[in-house]
């Protein structure tokens, strides 16, 4: 999607909302003026929930500290996308190859991915983790 869809698509969310309530937007800037929007990855979500109700979308900063890793754990209908802010991530997917994933870099997990990460670097890697989740994942990785 380009730059232009994304703020074309934003700005009738915006006009669609302030319909529904009924209520006329708020005067401002009428075009974007110093921002830079970039989609980094996007999966459809078909097939990976079989109902959205009771889910919500979560977006999480996470830390891994030098030597640090998670849980070997599987994304069973929570479809993720992960973004490394800084440092860098060994990402070890089951039954495929494992990857290193640098800042300025994502990974996507969907239905049934099962994997960990590690960080054998020296420096914490700061990643953001957005993923649909229900209440009862909502403390898992």
């Amino acid at each position: 999607m380009t730059r232009k869809n994304t703020a074309w698509l934003g700005v009738l969310f915006l006009l669609l909302a302030a319909l529904a309530s009924g209520k006329e937007p708020e005067k401002g800037p009428q075009k974007n003026l110093g921002l830079h929007i970039r989609t980094l990855a996007l999966t459809a979500l078909k097939g990976e929930i079989p109902d959205v109700a009771g889910s919500s979308l979560r977006m999480r900063l996470i830390t891994v500290e030098p030597g640090g890793h998670t849980a070997l754990h599987v994304h069973k209908d929570r479809p993720g996308i992960v973004y490394v802010v800084s440092g860098a991530v060994y990402n070890h997917p089951k039954g495929k190859k494992v990857t290193k994933v640098r800042a300025g870099e994502v990974f996507c997990e969907t239905q049934g991915y099962t994997h960990y990460i590690e960080n054998r670097g020296e420096v914490s890697a700061t990643l953001i983790s957005a993923d649909i989740v229900t209440a009862s994942d909502e403390t898992g990785h």
